[in-house]
């Protein structure tokens, strides 16, 4: 065994010689935050959508919060990225961020921003286009959207808040 002195991305560059400055979205970038509801029907099937909040692909998601009425039998919930109305509106990973999350009763605030493996906090410093694997930023917008895998039987509320850094 040994005794570690590790850095981070931010301290390494911060510690170099000469020093290399670490971009906006890892250290002292602005932190912006965007909300959204809507409203699930009794009669909303499997598959529906509901887009939350809008992202650019070099925005670093800090978190995400959900909160939700209890929708009886609501419990799979996916959230991830779709492409915008204007860009034709296509998934691009519906789960993302978090995959079967349980609005079968009250969430009340709830972080679901390392639920699913894929994002976990092993990829806090990654960008949204580092996320979804791309080799560059398409500088595009996505849509943060929900998606209803078993949706339920009631109508209630469903509110989410992101924070994020904005992508230079």
């Amino acid at each position: 065994m040994a005794i570690a002195n590790t850095k981070s991305t931010a301290i390494a560059n911060r510690d170099a010689s000469p020093r290399v400055p670490s971009p906006a979205h890892l250290v002292r970038g602005p932190l912006f935050e965007a909300v959204g509801t809507a409203e699930v029907a009794a009669a909303d099937d499997n598959g529906s959508v509901y887009r939350m909040a809008r992202l650019r692909s070099s925005d670093r998601v800090s978190q995400i919060t959900v909160w939700s009425d209890a929708l009886t039998g609501g419990t799979g919930f996916d959230l991830g990225l779709y492409r915008t109305a204007a860009d034709g509106g296509a998934v691009v990973d519906d789960d993302l961020f978090a995959s079967t999350l349980d609005f079968s009763s009250i969430v009340a605030g709830s972080d679901v921003t390392y639920e699913a493996t894929v994002a976990n906090h092993d990829k806090v410093e990654k960008r949204l286009w580092e996320l979804l694997g791309l080799s560059a930023d398409p500088q595009v917008d996505y849509d943060l959207a929900l998606t209803a895998d078993t949706v339920g039987s009631a109508a209630g509320t469903v509110s989410l808040r992101v924070r994020f850094t904005g992508g230079y």
